[in-house]
């Protein structure tokens, strides 16, 4: 009997040193094989999604060029375009009803911030003037961001917006707030 277990014994102690060599850092051809493999599906995921985000840029600029003769008649309307940053907010009426538009969820962190910073630089200014400012935000995060310091002017808020932000979307705007 004791013959066998020492012939277990002898037969594990290669095992032991071998693993012992492998716990110090040492790896493996076949972890390093799939280490290789890990790598090699990572890239071709970020290659996939390269390619979607190439192609949702494309059909976001596709629409932005469609839409542009679309709004030649606000220009006209309103004069050219002017930066925020240089708006004095003198030609608003007495009561003013600004519509902040944002996003319900995503990583648009930095277009809904310079949203929500203009909207609250223009309520101020509006304040200063002493004039009235509502506001009806369309979306989650700009509510969120609006909230904390705007609460009071906050008429109305509206969020899981689906779809495209077109004429139905602003007439269902005005009549809630109607």
């Amino acid at each position: 009997m004791i013959g066998i277990a020492a012939q277990h014994v002898a037969r594990a102690a290669p095992r032991v040193v071998s693993r012992a060599v492998i716990a110090r850092g040492m790896a493996t051809e076949k972890q390093i094989w799939n280490q290789i493999q890990s790598t090699k599906n990572i890239q071709k995921i970020t290659s996939s999604m390269k390619m979607v985000s190439a192609a949702k840029l494309k059909g976001d600029e596709s629409r932005r060029l469609t839409a542009i003769s679309f709004n030649t008649w606000a220009a006209e309307l309103n004069g050219p375009a002017k930066p925020c940053e240089d708006a004095t907010y003198d030609e608003l009426p007495e009561k003013t009803l600004i519509i902040p538009f944002c996003s319900d969820k995503g990583l648009c962190g930095g277009v809904n911030s310079f949203i929500t910073r203009n909207t609250k630089t223009c309520i101020e200014a509006l304040l200063a003037q002493g004039k009235v400012a509502d506001v009806a935000i369309v979306g989650d995060k700009g509510r969120g961001q609006l909230k904390r310091t705007h609460a009071e002017h906050i008429k109305l808020s509206m969020t899981e917006v689906e779809g495209v932000r077109n004429y139905t979307l602003a007439g269902a705007i005005a009549s809630e707030l109607i």
